[in-house]
């Protein structure tokens, strides 16, 4: 499986995270702005997802609920910015979970569809602080993301 890179410099205020899926860009997409595909592969050891809004056009909002298994919840929520399919999205992204909330970071999420039907994925996040930026690192994000990305192979080759 591939594994994604994640890149976060000392002393700036971004995360960049790069990886590629096996499948075109179309179809990708497609996969991770339908709401009742969210719940497949949005999800993880000890928690399901549940979508409570997801409005995917320019202004539109997107809330999901990460539950887990000892009833806690978590929500993820944002505007969407900019919606230019199939190619980026730019986003705000907020997590309740964070130790501080009203932290609010600005996704672009770029698709490049590479030779033999493959998609490259690649994340910028710029948040207002180096400090909010280790914050969310802190939260074991990463190891979350990886499992989600590998979930979501699985519901590209389903799809």
């Amino acid at each position: 499986m591939n594994k994604a890179i994640v890149t976060a410099n000392p002393g700036e205020s971004t995360i960049r995270i790069e990886r590629m899926f096996d499948a075109p860009r179309e179809k990708f997409f497609r996969v991770i702005t339908d709401k009742n595909l969210i719940p497949k592969w949005w999800v993880g050891p000890g928690y399901e997802v549940r979508v409570e809004e997801m409005d995917v056009r320019d202004g539109g909002r997107w809330k999901f609920i990460q539950k887990m298994q000892d009833g806690k919840e978590f929500a993820f929520f944002g505007s969407y910015h900019e919606v230019t399919a199939p190619e980026r999205v730019i986003q705000t992204f907020e997590f309740d979970g964070m130790p501080e909330r009203g932290h609010v970071v600005m996704e672009k999420m770029e698709l490049a569809e590479i030779e033999d039907g493959q998609t490259k994925l690649t994340i910028t996040q710029a948040f207002f602080s180096v400090q909010d930026r280790d914050g969310l690192l802190q939260t074991g994000m990463e190891e979350g993301m990886q499992n989600t990305y590998n979930t979501l192979d699985k519901v590209l080759a389903e799809a």
